[in-house]
């Protein structure tokens, strides 16, 4: 079994890690202490694309897998991985549409996912 990195697995890792370095880490102390949500730099990722790299192209993605997402996500989380939690949270509410939504919910919700002009959410309940 090949375990390497194929040539656009290697571009995704790159691209997410400039991001981390160039991004993410200068600024990841500031919105930590301030509490804030990183808008300017969910904003840098959708312009990047990186949002839809585990989306279908049908829908606006690029086709990637779950491996492309945790790619992207150890990556960014490099520079900060409360940050890197407003990608990889993203997919964890998205890939219960991509998995058993209808053609209707796709058509509506994983175009706006993949461009990053939408992020989605997982709410999730414990008994106690």
């Amino acid at each position: 079994m090949d375990y390497l990195l194929t040539e656009e697995q290697k571009m995704i890792k790159d691209l997410a890690r400039q991001i981390a370095e160039e991004k993410i880490k200068p600024v990841a102390a500031e919105y930590d202490e301030k509490e804030e949500f990183p808008w300017p730099i969910v904003k840098i990722m959708a312009e990047a694309d990186i949002f839809g790299i585990y989306i279908p192209e049908k829908y606006g993605g690029t086709g990637g897998s779950i491996l492309e997402l945790a790619i992207a996500t150890e990556e960014l989380s490099w520079g900060c991985a409360g940050i890197a939690l407003a990608f990889a949270a993203t997919g964890l509410g998205t890939f219960p549409i991509i998995l058993f939504g209808n053609e209707e919910q796709k058509n509506k919700y994983l175009p706006d996912l993949a461009s990053g002009k939408k992020l989605a959410a997982f709410a999730l309940t414990e008994a106690e």
